[in-house]
């Protein structure tokens, strides 16, 4: 974890699972109108956020995977509803073309807001564009919005 926090956190992979572990059922809902339910457990972002302590600037959190791509949300709903970043689905570990390590389960939100392969997350003062947002999506993702500009 990198950015305006207090404290640079790295942790292996090993250590995250090491970190309190939820489950909750969520549905990961696509932009073409398809979606899954499932079983995700995992740490909750305010957690790691908090071990690394919060700059009073702090306001957006952006999620980066290992392929480069990239997506972020906001400090207040990563709180608000206890985002999860999961390492396990349907009760076995979150395989690769699922988005082992790492995925975001970005309850209410659109797909493009769960990203998947996570390595890093960086803390930022201001909203910022992701992959898909760049290319016109919107950048609030809120399911049952226009999901574009």
């Amino acid at each position: 974890m990198t950015g305006l926090v207090d404290q640079e956190i790295e942790m292996s992979y090993y250590d995250l699972l090491n970190l309190p572990a939820y489950s909750e059922f969520a549905r990961m809902p696509c932009v073409e109108g398809w979606g899954f339910d499932a079983k995700w457990t995992g740490f909750r972002v305010v957690d790691l956020l908090d071990e690394a302590g919060l700059q009073p600037e702090a306001s957006y959190v952006v999620f980066i995977s290992a392929d480069g791509y990239s997506s972020g949300l906001p400090l207040a709903y990563l709180k608000e509803e206890n985002i999860l970043m999961a390492y396990g689905i349907n009760d076995v570990t979150l395989p690769p073309e699922r988005g082992f390590p790492l995925q975001v389960v970005a309850k209410g939100k659109y797909g493009y807001k769960w990203a998947k392969w996570v390595t890093e997350i960086e803390v930022v003062a201001e909203e910022r564009e992701g992959f898909w947002e760049s290319r016109g999506y919107s950048n609030s993702a809120n399911v049952g919005e226009f999901p574009f500009g």
